[in-house]
């Protein structure tokens, strides 16, 4: 077997002695393995940039959101038509799955008992699912309510929309339609509280933290002078600091200090802490076992597992993603064609150690095979089954268009349709008196949702995608600058010839994860 090739300690980032994933604090044997010990440069840059940026909006923003909450006092009606443009069409649209019209992968899945009767009534019909089960765990503050849903809608996208058929609450077990009148208004902000909690403290998660661990392991395992490690460099940077700081400050919106203005979250860490846990180890169906004793998984909600190539999402936000997804994998294809086959050894270790902390990346193993002189070489020469075009693809498009257009589109949705705070009851019945969307939510609760918007889901960018420049200046390099220029021509050309919505403007992608 090939040994890596033995280098001085100089020719690594922080002399070998940088960043390397271990189990959470905060969170040991629930969560991804974090990043602890971040360096010192790290930590003053993040301070500089975007923590400098917190802070000024802590002590500036105030004016704004109070004027904000003043002249939006209650929540607004939603209508039907908003109601499935945002589960179907914006980035919430990620939550929709097809499991219901693929009974045979999970004959057990409850919601085929659940929603039997739109199924039968209309056996021709595509049916799609959105499940806000996730919090039904989660212990709210008094006078706070928080209810788990399933949103039901059928049909193929018109005009990049689904039809509303049905909610769920299971807690109840109440089946609402659009016929059912004031219980079918009240039930449509509290699927829109389950979305908005989803994203942002579950879903989005797996966005931020597995990929800490390929952070740190790549300053420290890789070469500097390696082409694998300058490609990803522009990538990585901002994230460490500010993922530590997510999970482990005392002022993080994790924590919903009520001392800050932004604490707009219904519930205290303990109870929020159970989104990011089933957003990482996945929900269990019910019932959670088969017939022979082996644990069902809940469709909705899958274990983490990195995706090589992005998971379908079935929605014009879905068909946006992998167009930016194609784009960035061809250049890291032909980037990786041009990788010197004396550093395929580095990257063979680095895989290895990668694949110990994140499920589903590929080992080094399993991407190289050694030929019949001993000499390293990549499995395959497709493009399609490279699994480190794949791996380095998804991590760049991960760090950069996936999180940022989550950012990007959730922050231009109405807070005064998808509260995080709801202080009436979910409906116990089809009849219930007419709502009042004043009583439902307080003043303070609009202002601090609005100054949590613009804290941390509003963009914060400090470098962007658009223009990304790899240190590929070594003699020799020139076909590497070339294919940078390249990218950043793709880039705009993806962009131009987008056939859906454009969910966020190319001058608005960071390159990596920044806020």
């Amino acid at each position: 077997m090939s040994l890596p090739n033995v280098r001085p300690q100089s020719d690594y980032l922080y002399e070998r002695r940088g960043p390397w994933p271990q189990p959470q604090p905060s969170h040991p044997f629930g969560f991804a393995p974090g990043v602890v010990h971040v360096p010192e440069n790290e930590i003053r840059k993040w301070n500089m940039t975007t923590g400098l940026r917190y802070f000024l909006t802590i002590i500036t923003y105030w004016p704004v959101a109070a004027w904000y909450a003043f002249t939006h006092r209650s929540l607004e009606y939603l209508s039907d038509e908003q109601y499935e443009e945002y589960l179907t069409h914006t980035s919430l649209s990620k939550f929709i799955t097809d499991e219901l019209n693929k009974p045979e992968e999970c004959p057990e899945n409850e919601k085929l008992r659940i929603f039997a009767e739109f199924l039968k009534k209309e056996p021709k019909e595509t049916f799609w699912v959105s499940d806000f089960t996730l919090v039904k765990e989660m212990k709210t503050y008094p006078g706070v309510y928080c209810a788990p849903t399933m949103a039901l809608f059928k049909g193929e996208l018109v005009n990049g929309k689904r039809k509303a058929v049905a909610i769920y609450f299971p807690n109840n077990e109440l089946m609402l339609t659009p016929d059912d009148g004031e219980a079918w208004e009240l039930a449509k902000y509290f699927v829109m509280q389950g979305a908005s909690l989803r994203i942002s403290l579950s879903a989005h998660a797996n966005l931020h933290f597995p990929y800490d661990s390929i952070n740190a392991i790549s300053k420290s395992a890789l070469p500097k002078d390696s082409v694998l490690l300058r490609m990803l460099l522009p990538h990585l940077e901002l994230s460490l600091e500010l993922n530590y700081n997510v999970l482990n400050s005392s002022t993080s919106p994790v924590q919903n200090p009520h001392y800050m203005p932004y604490a707009a979250l219904p519930a205290g860490p303990d109870g929020l802490m159970t989104l990011f846990l089933f957003g990482y180890h996945g929900m269990l169906n019910n019932p959670p076992k088969d017939a022979r004793g082996n644990p069902i998984e809940n469709p909705s909600y899958p274990q983490f597992k990195i995706q090589l190539v992005p998971r379908t999402f079935h929605s014009d936000y879905g068909t946006f993603l992998m167009a930016y997804f194609d784009c960035i994998k061809k250049f890291v294809y032909k980037v990786i064609e041009l990788i010197p086959q004396d550093e395929f050894v580095d990257i063979k270790v680095w895989a290895n150690y990668v694949s110990n902390y994140v499920p589903g990346f590929p080992s080094g193993d399993t991407i190289f095979i050694e030929d019949e002189n001993g000499n390293t070489q990549f499995h395959t020469k497709l493009i399609d089954e490279n699994l480190l075009a794949n791996a380095i693809a998804n991590i760049m498009w991960d760090l950069s268009i996936g999180h940022a257009a989550d950012h990007y589109n959730y922050s231009t949705i109405n807070i005064n349709h998808m509260p995080f705070i709801i202080r009436v009851p979910p409906p116990e019945s089809k009849n219930i008196p007419p709502i009042d969307r004043r009583a439902m939510i307080k003043w303070k609760d609009i202002f601090k949702h609005k100054y949590e918007r613009e804290m941390f889901f509003v963009a914060r960018n400090v470098t962007l995608l658009k223009d990304v420049r790899y240190a590929f200046d070594k003699p020799g390099e020139a076909a590497l600058r070339k294919l940078n220029d390249e990218l950043l021509q793709d880039l705009h050309d993806t962009e131009k010839n987008l056939t859906v919505f454009n969910y966020i403007p190319l001058d608005q992608i960071s390159r990596s994860i920044q806020y």
